[in-house]
Order: structure tokens, then sequence, then C-alpha cells
């Protein structure tokens, strides 16, 4: 019985082992784009059958319904551009019961410095924050340095935050000053940009081929990515992805371990550094046929449904997550009672042993 009990205990103890301390990558943290992605406009969503029931910009809140007549409560955020937008309460919810569970949450927008401020009380939570395409990060409610710094030669320091483009020397305002200076008809947007700037050339074609020749000869230390149909630049050390990357080292946290939540071509990037993907948006060819190569990528039924699309997404991830817990919490219990049993079977062997020791003198 006793041999028994060894072979058993014994091929149990690695095996539990094997599994600890994790039951394989669990989930650690959320890496979310912000429009279309958390909060939506009704614009997008009332192509998909959900209609904005009500709204009142001094409450800031909103009512939505959808296609089967389910309805949920919001907030409404505001934009400097695009004009107010959703985000219900139940996606709230949800994220703060992930971070109840320890998974950081992140939000990665390209959105400027001044929007991304009149709407932090309005979001979820965030264990950090990357706006400004990925080059302004803030973390615990102060800006990161470490990560800033490594790009300020091209756009400046962060912290300056001087007010108008034509006051800043670095290479991405020289840059600026170029385009504007080329490229008639150009619509350039600076406004409480301090790490990246925006153009657009509004739908004129002569315009969209003279940017892009300008693009074709950008200096060196500079890119550029697409976003909301508009053309973002930044410094190339900045961007989204190498925020992400920045972040998971600062906190420990692998690849296999990171969620993408996003929608868009500017978040493709960091899609590739993340395990887990989530879309509740596809608001691209180019994202659609990036979801169609990666058959692992999740796309909620509800997709293009606004909240309702965030909602289903996030209850997937909390779901998987409250099951990874709990594996790993009866692997925990499983690996101690191992323990414990070896241990009696061990001080039970010891007592054996003396005993025919004495026997035998």
């Amino acid at each position: 019985m006793i041999g028994r009990k060894r072979t058993i205990f014994g091929v149990l103890l690695p095996i539990c082992r094997a599994f600890h301390p994790t039951v394989g990558p669990t989930i650690r943290a959320i890496m979310s784009d912000i429009d279309g992605t958390l909060v939506h406009y009704a614009k997008d969503f009332a192509h998909h059958g959900v209609k904005l029931i009500s709204s009142d910009e001094e409450a800031l809140t909103a009512t939505v319904e959808g296609p089967n007549g389910e309805r949920r409560r919001c907030r409404l955020l505001p934009s400097a551009t695009m004009g107010p937008a959703c985000i219900s309460e139940r996606t709230i919810e949800l994220v703060e019961a992930l971070r109840a569970r320890g998974v950081l949450f992140c939000v990665c927008t390209a959105a400027r410095k001044s929007t991304m401020m009149r709407r932090l009380d309005m979001l979820p939570t965030c264990d950090a924050v990357v706006c400004e395409g990925g080059s302004r990060m803030v973390v615990n409610g102060a800006l990161d340095i470490d990560f800033t710094k490594s790009f300020e030669t091209i756009c400046g320091p962060m912290s300056r935050e001087v007010v108008g483009e034509d006051d800043r020397p670095e290479p991405l305002w020289q840059y600026y000053r170029l385009l504007q200076e080329k490229v008639s008809g150009l619509s350039l947007d600076a406004n409480s940009y301090f790490g990246m700037f925006r153009a657009s050339a509004l739908g004129d074609e002569t315009t969209e081929d003279a940017l892009q020749e300008m693009i074709s000869k950008i200096p060196h230390g500079i890119s550029v990515n697409s976003n909301l149909g508009k053309t973002d630049f930044f410094p190339t050390l900045a961007g989204k992805a190498n925020a992400v990357m920045h972040l998971q080292k600062k906190f420990g946290i692998d690849i296999l371990e990171t969620v993408c939540l996003f929608d868009d071509d500017n978040d493709l990037l960091m899609a590739e550094q993340c395990g887990v993907h989530l879309l509740p948006s596809l608001t691209s060819f180019s994202i659609k046929n990036a979801v169609s190569r990666n058959p692992s990528w999740f796309v909620p039924k509800a997709v293009g449904q606004g909240v309702f699309a965030t909602e289903e997404c996030l209850e997937k991830l909390l779901s998987r997550v409250m099951t990874e817990q709990k594996m790993q919490a009866d692997v925990d219990l499983l690996l101690g009672e191992v323990k414990d049993e070896m241990s009696q079977q061990a001080s039970l062997d010891k007592k054996t042993d003396r005993g025919g020791e004495v026997e035998s003198r």
C-alpha cells in the first residue's frame, strides 16, 4: 500500500508542478482602443439596427436600444471633432469586474490630450492611459518619463506642452511646417497634440496625391498611420505597439497574457503584441482581411452594434478569466493536498524505518 501511494503521489506531484504557478497563459492585462471599441457613435451603430433613444448632453447620459429591443443606459463622452459618444454602464461594470480579479486595464488611443482628460472620469478605472497615438503615457496619474524620453528628440519633451506648432523646433514639427508649405489644401491638426499631429486631404484627390508624395520622403524617426480616414504622424519609437510593449515590460506581463480590444487599422501593430484579440467593430477592409487570416480572433455576434458588441466581448473575457482562476485555485488545492500527503507519508516512512532499526537491535 505504501509503495502504491508513493507511486501515485510521485506521478501527481510533477504534474501539479507543471501547471503551477499558472494553468497556462492566464489573462493579466487588457489593452483597449477607445473610439469604435469602448465607446460608440450613433452614426456608426445605426447601420446595425441600434437606435439612440435619448440623449442629454448636459447630464452626459443617453439610452440606446438594440435590434431586439434591449436597452442600455449609457454615459456620453465628449470628442473634439466627432461629437458625443456612448459607453454603456454595463461596459463599466464588466471592466471593473475584470479589474477586481486582478486584470490590468489600459486604454490606448489616438485622442488628443484635452479630449482624453475630459473623458477620463467617465471611462472605467484605467491602470494606464496612452493617448496621442501612443506618444503620451500616464501610469498611476503621472507621466511615464521612462517611455517618452526615448523619442523626445523627435517631438520634444511631453511635459513641455508649448502651445503653437511654430514654436517647436524638433523634426516632427519641422515636418508639420513643411507639409503646411508644400501640400496645398491639406488640413493639419495639432490642437492639444504634443507628440503627434493629424492630416486630412478632405477628400480631394490632388491633395491626397501630394500628401502621399511627401510621405514617401518622410524623415527618419517619424512614422505614419491611418486612423478614422485621417493620417497620423508621430515618433517611430512611440505608437500604440511600442506603448504596449513598454507596459508589458513595466508590469512583467507576457504577450500571451495580454488582451487587445480594438477595431481599426491603427490598432493592428498593437494587436501583434497581444495574445488574445476581441473586435467589437470591423471598420475597414484591412481589419476584415486580418480577421479572415486569424480565425482565433473573436468577433461577437453583435459586431457593429456598438455597446452591445463591446459587452459581448467583455462578458466572454470575464467568463474566461473566471474559469482560469478557478482552474488555478483547483490546481493550487490539489498541489497542497499532494504535498501534505507526501509529507505525512515521509513521516510514516521515518517511523517505520526507526521501528525496523529497533527490532534489529
